[in-house]
């Protein structure tokens, strides 16, 4: 009986805990890797993370294989790492994997870099995974690189040149704020790429961020047309929501809203001058008109496009759907949105902390009409699911922290980060079910009844 109630206890203190400090994990593997190209001050040096594609299971060992891309200054390399098939599948008795780490393999390898983008510091990766382009490469100075397998250089090459009339000045005030100055961004059907380019000098009339709409088809990197984004000097996101229509958010703390095929001008565009300056935001690939921006104190918000559209007929301003926040202020410095929930995003901190959230919560309120508005803290409490801090390593260093965390495309839940030092880590969060805990605390009642 004794033990029974010693168990209660234990059962209301975790669970209590658990909407504190919601931080276990069901799978947790790092890795730091060697690499053969030593560079001095690697914590200054930008680097980014993305899965592949490649999934391969061993069901005799219970483990299925995939792979990272990951940079360091000009070189980018693939990692291998094993991860248990159960992360994957539960549809069968699988056996107990048989392995000490996901890196096991590599941990007495020193890497060689798998591509190279000569002269240039990588600071984005986007992955195709087609036969004529594994993967695109921008540079610091804008520079896109189009890589495949087999071949260690680009295959395509769309340089910008850095001269007076991109305002160097600009470009290293810009660097010094740890800002992305530039970004791109792929159409879904891969055939179409829109870039953002530093501001450029316009006669009389100052300065002027500008798009670049470029062929990723016939002849990948050809300049297609040019837009320029009148009143900004930075365009720091770029995001499709199709195979046409992309969106922007530049310095006046604007989203514009445009389509490839049309005149160059906005469609919508919709400006939050509340809570910061936006510093990112994502579009759901499940739901292309739910979008998600992130803000410099630490603010998240939830948009629907159709009420952007709405509220413009209307001359009225858009409102968000929710709005959730980083405690202590953190600021967002990435968010993405899940490959495959509706509901799942994550958010990247300027502390390097990952926070999962999943709006299930908010849509299941409204599904039932509930006509009782739930508060920010419970919508706040019910929302965040999972923190990853990384034991604190990811805080090294002070470097922008965008594309330093990314969602695995094919096995749900798995993210990998990278950290400023260069430690990789993979890992799946858990999340446990509060009905369980219920059924579990029903459970020990009757025994103690």
């Amino acid at each position: 009986m004794s033990d029974i109630t010693t168990n209660k206890i234990h059962n209301e203190e975790f669970k209590i805990w658990k909407k504190s400090i919601p931080s276990l994990y069901q799978h947790i593997s790092t890795f730091k890797p060697s690499f053969t190209s030593r560079i001095e001050g690697i914590e200054k040096i930008p680097k980014n993370v993305v899965f592949t594609h490649k999934v391969v299971p061993d069901k005799e060992k219970g483990t299925l294989t995939t792979s990272l891309l990951c940079t360091q200054g000009s070189d980018v390399y693939e990692v291998d790492c094993q991860l248990p098939l159960g992360l994957h599948t539960t549809s069968e008795k699988l056996p107990e994997p048989h392995y000490d780490t996901a890196f096991s393999s590599l941990t007495s390898t020193t890497l060689v870099p798998k591509w190279t983008y000569q002269g240039e510091t990588i600071t984005k990766l986007e992955y195709v995974g087609s036969p004529d382009c594994e993967f695109i490469a921008m540079a610091s100075n804008g520079s896109l690189a189009w890589f495949k397998e087999g071949c260690k250089v680009p295959v395509h090459v769309m340089a910008e040149m850095m001269g007076p009339s991109t305002s160097f000045s600009m470009i290293h005030l810009q660097k010094k704020r740890n800002e992305i100055i530039a970004d791109f961004a792929v159409s879904q059907d891969t055939e179409t790429v829109v870039k953002s380019q530093q501001s450029m000098m316009n006669g009389g009339s100052g300065e002027h961020s500008i798009l670049k709409i470029v062929d990723n088809c016939q002849s990948p990197g050809d300049l297609l047309r040019t837009i320029p984004v009148e009143g900004t000097t930075v365009t720091h996101t770029v995001k499709f929501h199709d195979n046409h229509m992309f969106s922007t958010c530049s310095d006046d703390n604007r989203l514009r809203f445009y389509d490839t095929r049309g005149n160059g001008k906005p469609i919508w565009s919709v400006c939050d001058p509340n809570d910061g300056r936006l510093t990112c935001f994502d579009v759901s690939p499940v739901m292309e008109t739910m979008f998600i921006t992130g803000s410099s104190t630490g603010f998240l918000k939830l948009w629907d496009l159709r009420s952007i559209a709405a509220a413009t007929a209307e001359q009225e301003e858009p409102t968000e759907i929710v709005s959730l926040y980083h405690s202590g202020g953190d600021s967002v410095e990435d968010v993405k949105f899940g490959v495959s929930s509706p509901t799942e995003f994550l958010s990247v901190g300027g502390s390097g902390n990952v926070y999962h959230w999943d709006l299930e919560y908010l849509f299941a309120r409204e599904n039932e009409n509930d006509d009782d508005v739930a508060d920010s803290e419970e919508l706040q409490q019910q929302c965040l699911k999972f923190m990853h801090t990384g034991g604190g390593r990811r805080s090294i260093g002070d470097l922008n922290k965008r594309g330093t965390a990314t969602w695995h495309p094919i096995i749900d839940g798995v993210v990998g980060c990278v950290d400023a030092d260069g430690l990789l880590t993979v890992y799946k969060g858990f999340i446990g079910r509060e009905d369980d805990d219920e059924q579990s605390q029903g459970d020990a009642e009757e025994l103690q009844e």
